[in-house]
């Protein structure tokens, strides 16, 4: 029997797991605007970001594919994109069209500033959000799901039980013909030729290796010995005592099967299985490179404690550690403290998690979304302008 959820088509092809209209910031100045559209449209979203205006070079080339990244997300039925001034929101906004998806502008200088930005993105957002809702679920095979791989707040636990059940999880995901993708690069170095050994070929394998390498050596550049601040202080106090140690047990969330691409912050997979994306370390920024990389959907990992989510990607907390299930229930929504407290075996756990990302994907709501507990951040490497 092939495993299925129920989601969303999209005129590209693409399948979400959640029905909203999106709001998306141009630049930083036009925030403000975002959100009061958001506030003011049930199912909307408002995604925000930092900076953009001022940025070159690299950092705008990746602030400009991750933000279109997020508006062509699978999970979003349609796009408001609100910026100051028509030459820069189109350069986004082209990006987004190429889905078939609506999409519209607010331009706050053309339309004489914020109160009538504000207005206009209401309109333009309810009518997005009423043919929305004509729009129902169907069942869709497991290959049409890219699932995000997460960790944050990882200790002992993360390592012995979280991440090995979640591997679990993954593999059979890949198994069914779907797509997972791991992140944070940092938390590989001191496994990182061991990760390598399960690249598909030589070309993907040096791919891996020159990503985390050349990772460290600009750290190294800029002063920074990763192995100093890595482990961070809530890892420690959960008992990870060396970097190493730290990345083995990060790297257990992929399960076991081979590596069959390596992609740059926020690119979406074009084939089936296991990837390996660039991102920082802290959730938020690895999240918002999953969700613009095309992930309907991620599970993320924590030992000592961890309640960001994404705006427009579902992201379920799983954690092992069962002094953090008693002390962070509103925040967690998957245990897997069973492998520790109870002898469950990786096997049951796993497939019980793989289980319950079904149901997520098909609807069951996660504790961030809704909490509200979610946030966007991009990547950045330079200097502003």
């Amino acid at each position: 029997m092939t495993d299925t959820f129920l989601g969303f088509e999209r005129s590209d092809g693409q399948v979400g797991v959640r029905n909203k209209i999106g709001i998306l910031s141009i630049m930083d100045n036009v925030n403000p605007v975002t959100r009061s559209i958001a506030d003011h449209v049930a199912e909307a979203v408002p995604i925000t970001t930092l900076f953009v205006r001022g940025q070159m070079g690299k950092d705008l080339e990746i602030t400009y594919n991750t933000l279109a990244g997020m508006g062509r997300s699978p999970n979003l039925a349609g796009v408001v994109i609100v910026g100051l001034e028509e030459t820069s929101t189109n350069l986004v906004a082209d990006r987004v069209r190429n889905t078939g998806k609506p999409v519209e502008t607010v331009l706050v200088q053309q339309l004489g500033g914020t109160i009538n930005a504000m207005a206009e993105g209401v309109r333009k957002a309810s009518r997005m959000a009423i043919e929305a809702s004509k729009q129902r679920r169907r069942e869709f095979p497991v290959s049409e799901m890219i699932l995000g791989l997460e960790c944050g707040g990882s200790d002992t636990t993360s390592g012995l039980a979280s991440n090995p059940a979640l591997g679990r999880a993954a593999d059979r995901l890949i198994d069914a013909g779907g797509t997972a993708i791991i992140t944070e690069t940092s938390e590989f170095l001191g496994a990182e030729d061991i990760f390598a050994e399960r690249a598909a070929d030589e070309t993907v394998k040096k791919a891996f290796l020159k990503m985390v390498l050349d990772h460290e050596a600009k750290a190294m550049e800029a002063g920074v010995d990763i192995r100093g601040v890595n482990p961070v202080p809530d890892n420690i106090r959960g008992g990870l005592t060396t970097i190493e140690e730290k990345a083995l047990g990060a790297m257990a969330k992929s399960g076991t099967t081979p590596l069959v691409d390596v992609l740059e912050y926020s690119e979406r997979p074009n084939r089936k299985g296991l990837h390996f994306m660039a991102g920082s370390a802290p959730a938020v920024e690895s999240l918002t490179g999953l969700a613009a990389g095309g992930c309907q959907l991620t599970a993320f990992t924590t030992g000592v404690g961890n309640t960001i989510g994404n705006m427009i990607m579902p992201t379920a907390k799983i954690s092992g550690n069962i002094n953090t299930i008693r002390d962070f229930p509103d925040n967690i929504d998957f245990d897997v403290s069973g492998i520790l407290e109870e002898d469950a075996s990786f096997a049951d756990m796993g497939d019980n998690l793989y289980d319950y990302i079904l149901d997520m994907a098909s609807g069951t709501m996660t504790s961030s979304e809704v909490l509200k507990q979610q946030e966007t951040a991009i990547s950045r490497y330079g200097i502003t302008i």
